[in-house]
């Protein structure tokens, strides 16, 4: 896939995103809370970092989306990743990003791994594991399979 970055003369940008990421997005959009959204995009000098482990090499991860939202608090920000189930990399990213939490959970609002996936309803559905909250990240944290990382999502995603 291929993403464009580019800052227009009038302070507007343009990136190209893949089906997930602009639902995702338009889902974000919803809220009125939200004041922005940035695409983080892989291997440039300003973009979020955070490593993860995959058969005993740290590899870099680049979390797809920032959200920027006004809260109580002031400006929060969040970090989204939609990622689908079937990569083989699913268990060690979403490892990666519960030991990134552990770390730097007060610096953002929301830590999330995105999956779609049918509702009950049958109607698709976005389904959100918040790894930023505690007790999910020490699930996440325990997971040894793709299939234990499945149960986690299933007790403990919610769809917004």
């Amino acid at each position: 896939m291929r993403y464009l970055f580019n800052v227009e003369n009038d302070g507007s940008f343009r990136t190209e995103l893949g089906t997930w990421e602009k639902e995702v997005v338009a889902e974000e959009l919803q809220n009125t809370k939200v004041v922005g959204w940035f695409r983080n995009l892989d291997r440039k000098p300003w973009s979020l970092e955070m490593p993860y482990r995959d058969g005993g090499t740290v590899k870099p991860m680049f979390p797809d989306l920032i959200i920027v939202r006004r809260d109580s608090k002031g400006i929060v920000f969040d970090i989204l990743e939609p990622h689908d189930p079937s990569l083989k990399d699913n268990l060690a990213k979403a490892v990666g990003l519960a030991e990134f939490a552990e770390k730097h959970w007060a610096l953002f609002s929301r830590i999330q791994m995105v999956r779609k996936k049918k509702a009950p309803t049958g109607k698709d559905s976005y389904y959100r594991l918040d790894i930023g909250r505690e007790p999910v990240r020490k699930k996440v944290l325990r997971v040894a399979s793709n299939n234990e990382l499945d149960q986690v999502f299933e007790q403990e995603a919610e769809v917004e």
